[in-house]
């Protein structure tokens, strides 16, 4: 699968969804789906982790502005809105026009970039602090 899920710990506090190989939207959108049947065994708010690291494009595919705003998307109910993107090309940081803190609103909450697993984790551990702000 292009795109797999898995939760990010023990915790269950944030899905991941892996992008690997070539994948495209209908392949992401795909593992949203299946992850949904995953969420409806907790009852806390759960965020959003999305894992670009493994993916082999060196650009999203068109849509991107569309689809990115979906990465936060509480299409659950235990889903905070909250989302955050590890292993965003470079190039796209310009052409999604992220603030100059890296975050992009959505109708739910917010997606936020980051560039380490150290950053991630800080991000992570603040939202597990803060469940109901999004």
């Amino acid at each position: 699968m292009p795109v797999r899920f898995e939760w990010h710990d023990d915790s269950k506090r944030a899905m991941r969804y892996i992008a690997e190989g070539q994948w495209n939207w209908k392949d992401y959108h795909r593992a949203v789906r299946a992850a949904a049947f995953s969420l409806t065994a907790v009852e806390h708010p759960v965020d959003s982790v999305i894992d670009l690291r493994g993916s082999a494009r060196p650009a999203l595919s068109a849509g991107a502005s569309a689809h990115v705003r979906s990465f936060g998307r509480a299409t659950s109910a235990c889903l905070t809105g909250r989302a955050a993107v590890i292993g965003l090309p470079a190039a796209e940081a310009d052409r999604l026009g992220l603030s100059p803190e890296r975050r992009l609103g959505t109708s739910d909450g917010y997606v936020q970039f980051v560039e380490s697993d150290m950053e991630l984790a800080q991000l992570l551990a603040e939202w597990a602090a803060n469940p109901s702000v999004p």
